[in-house]
């Protein structure tokens, strides 16, 4: 298929939930030059792959008055270099993923009246994707029920980055522990005790692979070590979908994209939505995952160590592929709507 050869900028930013479904269209359609636009919370990820991208400032609006002139400052800066960026390369779209990072260029786009698309990961539209979707000419969704969406989104689910599904041996069952980009603390605390309560002749049959903060790291080695259960330790896993896949089950917290991952490998999972999240949109996309797979969802901050020990241990004991409800519903590619709107606007 001949390339088309156009312009697009992906808007990502802040957490790897916004960057790796943005990542996973660059890598999949070649019929278009996808250039990134982020911030410098995910330059480390994305330096991974090997995609152009410029950063720009931006800032989420805080209840403290005093921080107010800063955060307008690092968004009109944000603007002037989106309008510089713009105005150079001249994409024909661009496509933001949700977090305040869109702002700037998304309001930028306005001003050159470029087409503008948004991508709402989360089953709650977060707050910085209500607003620009009032300016966007299109918006998707990758739930059905989004809530705060729009009438006409289009339903796309979460793009998925590829991967090749390479089963390795397995002598015991593996448990994975993530705690997204930005890593999970409370893992950190509470996987420890779990296992410290499930019987010796269990442990033997487990391995551990967690994602753990660097500060943590030789604490849960001295107490894995205590209980004499196979580990491997990792800051982050830039092949998290290879994790999940070779894995039986996963501990997580509920990112959209980590529960499209999981659901897309068929994996029981125990979900532990973070309290702090806005407008509690990890419990909703619990919830909605919840639907069509094999889950527990647990309240981190009223946990019965004796009830998730015996679900664990259930688990474990199980064998073979879970059988999950066929999620009937349908969607449409994400690129194929990026692909749709370009032919559109007959440039």
């Amino acid at each position: 298929m001949p390339k088309i050869n156009k312009k697009i900028f992906l808007v990502a930013g802040g957490t790897g939930g916004h960057l790796f479904p943005a990542i996973a269209v660059a890598q999949k359609d070649d019929k278009n030059e996808y250039i990134f636009i982020i911030d410098n919370r995910v330059e480390n990820i994305l330096k991974k792959f090997n995609f152009n991208y410029f950063i720009v400032s931006s800032s989420s609006f805080e209840k403290k008055l005093f921080r107010l002139p800063l955060i307008f400052i690092k968004i009109i800066m944000g603007f002037f270099k989106s309008l510089y960026l713009i105005n150079k390369i001249k994409p024909k779209l661009i496509v933001g993923f949700g977090g305040y990072t869109s702002i700037p260029t998304i309001l930028a786009a306005k001003f050159f009246n470029i087409k503008t698309l948004i991508h709402e990961q989360n089953a709650l539209m977060g707050r910085t994707n209500r607003i620009l979707s009032r300016l966007c000419n299109n918006t998707a969704i990758s739930f059905k029920t989004t809530k705060f969406a729009r009438k006409d989104s289009f339903f796309t689910g979460i793009p998925l980055r590829s991967f090749n599904k390479k089963k390795i041996l397995k002598r015991k069952k593996r448990i994975l522990i993530v705690g997204g980009s930005q890593g999970a603390k409370i893992f950190s605390n509470i996987i420890p005790k779990i296992l410290s309560n499930i019987p010796q002749n269990i442990k033997k049959k487990i391995v551990i692979i967690q994602q753990v903060r660097y500060e943590d790291k030789a604490k849960l080695i001295l107490k894995y070590k205590e209980m004499k259960i196979d580990f491997i330790l990792k800051n982050f896993f830039y092949d998290l979908q290879n994790q999940i896949y070779n894995s039986d089950i996963i501990f997580a917290r509920c990112g959209s994209s980590t529960l499209a991952e999981i659901e897309d490998c068929k994996k029981s999972s125990f979900l532990f939505p973070l309290p702090t999240s806005l407008d509690n949109h990890q419990f909703i996309n619990a919830l909605e995952h919840k639907k069509y797979n094999n889950c527990e969802i647990f309240d981190e901050t009223e946990i019965d160590y004796s009830i998730l020990v015996k679900k664990l241990i259930n688990e474990i004991k199980k064998s073979g592929e879970k059988k999950v409800k066929a999620n009937q519903e349908k969607k449409v590619s994400l690129i194929k709507v990026i692909n749709d709107i370009i032919k559109k606007s007959n440039v």
